[in-house]
């Protein structure tokens, strides 16, 4: 595809001003690329060259020597052909990891050097290719003919080498459980180390054995994931067998959730249910993955069309727990104060569907479901049920479920696991095939099948005021936000991740009341939002924006933390004799920006999934509370480092709260474009290899008049990419073709002064020399004009900044270039991945706080795109917060 997908308007915008739909075609270039180098040099062996590789041939033979003596005991049909080893890197060096998955060899998974250890990888090697691997080890007592010994970049790193034991393969942070103690497991298979069903295998082990194993089976990537329930003493002959894991982590089981209950008069719900114009069946809906839906109710019945269901065996979709009724509730009206004060007709724009992933009951311990197989069967049902009649035209997954966790766990480190992977798959378009035995998220992500999911950071529970005073005796939440980490799954790369912060301070009436106060100042981070603060170094950054979550009350005494439902969000309740209530924290949150994202659906149709989540990043905004004293200088430069930035709005805030009015329009003085398109990041070589495929120019439509009228007064220009990579789930390193990432896409503008020519030389040179080791290029001299600069905005699949300058500098810098980095996609060299297109959104605004001045005639005049009506214009381009409505009973 060569340009955008519309050449106008979307006729279902709610303004006079809508969002500009770029018809340009982008520039396309064909740049040749090296193949940069990655890793140190091989450690220094000179001294005894003959001796380690005499101790590193001993310790394989050891290993082959004890992996039979233990596959003796295990009976013939399921006796592997190979058996598991460990190779330790050398301080301070790292392995050839790419030497130890060919040749027969396959590696298995890769823990990273830490202060305390080195780097070590576990290698499956098949028994016949033993000495081979040996041969290879022993040349490295061999010169090449350079002089220089061979084999070096495989051997001269490796330290021992040793039979890998079930603890090698424990990928959590926090110490191996007992071994002695029997619980629940999770067991990522490689399919292709062996012949047969790795999964099979283990079904028929745990008959004979009589462990519990999980019905169902997850498959992510290239990756076989399922949960056995024994102990690791038991497990340990596994490592003997045709079904020998390659990791080994703990398991995330659905469970219990929690909420917030409130009543209110019948007849309120009776008069709104009475205004409410329900939307077409076929138009865009919310689809809520919690514990059901209560689908009589007067105010959801009209939206749902019967879509509710549940992947909960012998359960209707009824919801017996509330949670799942309240998040639909908010995922269709919003805070439902507004609608049911208002006297006037309420008209959506969006319908509801629902399906029960949990049932608010303590869990199953003898059939166990894992969040990732729930969720896929979930989006699956949801997809086939839609299908069989009048399918909405569009469809944003909401789920506010998150798994409650603690340090050393992997999810709170921001690691992919399971879950959170299955979750990229699916948003990237995987399809879900359900088996008898598995549910298998297989094959290329197809762009037109991409999904946009929605998912809470996570919430903190039950805070006391003693936890957040500090030594001065002042109570301080946002130190307990920032030290608790977002939960598992919000660290997906492709989700649209939803914290929480507050607007509602209002303290009731009620004389039991006298002398409380809100424990939040208005617009600053809720007291349940959860953070990415204490995450540095992670490769993503979350929340990606809040919402709404409501406010605590605190006591005169400050004994007291007190969630009223005068500072949380007013929904729908299950119970029929009690319609409303009131929930709060980063649930609510998150059902309100699904909301959102339906109302981007249904204003413009044609936006991808992809688009629309960058549409709500974009259209954010930080509060005053949140931005403190301010973000930029006299000067106009950023006030805050980068490092500072991170760690006090984007780690905590995300990119702020975005409002229904900016997410369906522009204004006269705030112009959006909305750029829809696809390249091919990477190709073949003549020499067979993989090099970098396209990079893509976008002459961005400046109204060059107004910009050099303006001269130096400040212009602000905001620009975000969001596309969705393809995850590889399996810890085996995380660089090269291990990468976590299928690819990864990266912008960068034209800077004042420099030629276009130069800076298709730069961004080709930058593009070429990227890869999935951490870059330490120079900045360039205009990367001061970014507020959060490209070497901290380059995480995950999403990537915003804010360019701010005078509008003369902008005028000069109307080219902006969007180019591929590195990813497994390059450094596998899949046949079937290399040359394909992946899809992606731009979007660029340019705002200036001069109402007078109309840019969005002369940009909408230069794309050929008529105007509807008379350009409204917006009185402030750094706040827009939505303020919540109280309502008075």
């Amino acid at each position: 595809m060569s340009g955008a997908l519309c050449t106008m308007p979307e006729p279902h915008a709610s303004s006079s001003t809508p969002h500009l739909l770029v018809p340009w075609p982008a520039r396309t270039l064909r740049p040749k690329q090296p193949r940069p180098a990655i890793g140190g040099g091989p450690a220094d062996r000179a001294a005894d060259r003959q001796g380690h590789v005499s101790r590193l041939i001993g310790g394989l033979e050891q290993a082959r020597d004890e992996a039979a003596g233990i596959q003796s005991e295990v009976p013939e049909p399921y006796r592997a052909d190979g058996f598991a080893v460990r190779i330790e890197a050398a301080a301070g060096h790292t392995l050839k990891l790419e030497a130890l998955d060919t040749s027969g060899l396959t590696l298995m998974s890769v823990h990273p050097a830490t202060d305390q250890h080195p780097e070590d990888a576990l290698v499956w090697l098949p028994y016949e290719k033993v000495a081979a691997f040996s041969r290879r080890i022993q040349e490295f007592t061999q010169n090449t003919r350079n002089g220089t010994p061979r084999q070096a970049a495989l051997v001269a790193n490796m330290e021992t080498v040793q039979r890998a034991l079930f603890e090698h393969l424990w990928q959590e942070d926090d110490p191996l459980p007992p071994m002695e103690e029997s619980r629940w497991w999770e067991l990522w298979f490689d399919p292709h180390i062996v012949e047969c069903d790795p999964v099979a295998t283990l079904r028929e082990l745990a008959a004979e054995k009589r462990w519990p194993i999980a019905e169902l089976a997850i498959a992510v990537g290239e990756r076989l994931i399922a949960h056995m329930h024994a102990s690791g003493e038991e497990l340990r002959t596994l490592l003997a067998t045709n079904a020998c894991p390659v990791e080994i982590r703990r398991p995330s089981f659905a469970q219990e959730l929690h909420a917030v209950d409130r009543s209110f008069q019948q007849e309120l719900v009776d008069d709104l249910a009475g205004r409410v114009e329900a939307a077409p069946p076929d138009a865009p809906a919310v689809c809520v993955l919690d514990t059901g839906v209560s689908q009589e109710h007067p105010l959801l019945k009209p939206a749902l069309y019967g879509r509710a269901h549940s992947v909960l065996p012998q359960q209707t979709a009824a919801d017996r727990h509330g949670h799942g009724t309240e998040m639909a509730g908010i995922a269709l009206y919003g805070d439902l104060a507004g609608p049911l004060e208002s006297k006037g007709a309420v008209v959506l724009t969006h319908g509801l569907e629902s399906v029960k992933i949990l049932d608010g009951t303590p869990k199953d311990a003898t059939h166990p479901r894992t969040y990732a197989e729930v969720t896929a069967n979930a989006v699956a049902t949801a997809e086939v049920g839609g299908a069989s009649a009048d399918p909405p035209r569009a469809r944003v997954f909401s789920m506010a479920v998150t798994r409650q966790s603690g340090d050393g766990e992997n999810g709170v480190d921001g690691i992919p696991t399971l879950w959170s992977a299955a979750l990229d798959a699916l948003a990237a378009g995987t399809d879900v095939v359900t088996h008898d035995d598995r549910i298998e998220l297989l094959g290329a992500p197809d762009p037109d099948a991409s999904r946009l999911i929605m998912v809470s950071a996570g919430n903190i529970r039950g805070l006391t005021p003693q936890q957040i005073r500090t030594p001065e005796g002042v109570l301080d939440h946002l130190t307990m936000c920032d030290l608790s980490r977002i939960e598992e799954p919000a660290q997906a790369h492709n989700i649209l991740t939803v914290g929480a912060f507050t607007e509602l301070t209002a303290v009731p009436e009620d004389s039991s009341f006298a002398g409380f106060r809100a424990l939040a100042a208005p617009g600053q981070l809720s007291p349940f939002s959860r953070t990415s603060v204490a995450l540095t170094g992670t490769p993503v950054v979350k929340p990606d924006v809040v919402m709404e979550g409501g406010n605590l009350l605190v006591d005169p005494g400050e004994t007291l933390l007190d969630p009223h439902d005068v500072v949380s969000v007013t929904t729908t309740n299950k119970d029929a004799y009690r319609l409303i209530t009131s929930a709060n924290a980063t649930s609510a949150a998150t059902a309100q920006a699904a909301r959102l994202a339906a109302l981007a659906h249904a204003a413009y149709p044609s936006l991808s999934p992809e688009a629309v989540r960058a549409l709500l990043v974009h259209e954010a905004r930080w509060t005053p509370a949140m931005m403190g004293k301010g973000l930029y200088k006299s000067t106009g430069r950023p006030k805050l480092s980068k490092n500072q930035l991170m760690h006090q709005l984007l780690r905590r805030y995300g990119w702020g709260v975005p409002s229904e009015e900016r997410v369906r329009s522009s204004a006269a003085n705030a112009v959006t474009l909305i750029v829809q398109n696809e390249l091919v990041p990477f190709c073949k070589d003549n020499s067979g290899g993989v090099r970098l495929a396209e990079l893509q120019l976008h002459e961005l439509p400046w109204p060059l008049e107004k910009l050099r009228e303006l001269g130096a007064d400040t212009v602000e220009l905001r620009v975000t990419l969001s596309y969705f990579i393809e995850p590889n789930p399996g810890r085996r390193g995380m660089r090269g073709r291990y990468s976590y990432a299928s690819h990864r896409l990266r912008f960068a503008i034209k800077a004042p002064g420099e030629s276009v020519d130069a800076f298709e030389r730069r961004i080709t040179a930058q593009a070429e020399t990227e890869t999935d080791v951490p870059s330490h290029a120079a900045a360039f001299e205009g990367d001061a004009n970014w507020l959060v600069g490209p070497r901290n905005r380059n995480q995950g699949s999403l990537h915003a900044d804010i360019w701010r300058g005078s509008a003369a500098e902008l005028a000069e810098c109307g080219v902006l270039a969007v180019h591929p980095a590195g990813g497994w996609w390059k450094s596998h060299n899949r046949t079937d991945r290399v040359g394909r297109p992946v899809r992606y959104a731009l979007l660029v605004s340019l705002a200036t706080p001069e109402v007078q001045t109309d840019l969005y005639t002369p940009i909408a005049n230069k794309l050929d795109i008529p105007i509807l009506g008379t350009p409204a214009v917006r009185s402030e381009i750094t706040a827009g917060v939505p303020v919540q409505t109280e309502i008075g009973w």
